[in-house]
């Protein structure tokens, strides 16, 4: 992309590369269960959503390894099945507004070293948005 072609960045929101019709999981699902969803699914991670849908953080792969390898004693199928995503997700999830250019969600992305933003818009989430998205800006 040129120079010119960056600056366009600047223009291009977050709605745009977004992805919609978001995949989301409840903070009660076993991990077991939870890894099952990510393979069928084919996607790495999710955001975790309460009873009324509302945001409470996202849970990835990169959540269970870190969970799996705090304590070796852990390497079970029977702890997956009895450890829920809501003891292994982040809580802080990143967001960002519908309306946020590309340019400012990959700034916040490198700042906050994460690979997934939930896309919101009045507090609701309206898509979601990886590095992959932004990779595919650059094609």
């Amino acid at each position: 992309m040129t120079s010119a072609g960056l600056d366009k960045l600047d223009e291009i929101t977050a709605r745009k590369v977004m992805q919609t019709g978001v995949a989301t999981v409840s903070p009660e699902l076993p991990v077991a269960a939870f890894q099952e969803f990510l393979t069928g699914e084919e996607i790495s991670g999710a955001p975790v959503t309460d009873e009324n849908g509302g945001l409470s953080g996202v849970a990835s792969k990169t959540d269970i390894v870190r969970f799996l390898t705090t304590d070796p004693t852990l390497l079970s199928d029977e702890v997956l099945r009895d450890v829920t995503v809501g003891e292994i997700m982040t809580t802080a999830a990143l967001t960002v507004d519908v309306g946020d250019s590309v340019r400012e969600v990959a700034r916040r992305m490198l700042e906050g070293n994460v690979h997934r933003v939930i896309v919101t818009e009045d507090g609701q989430i309206r898509g979601i948005l990886t590095t992959f998205d932004l990779l595919r800006l650059l094609l």
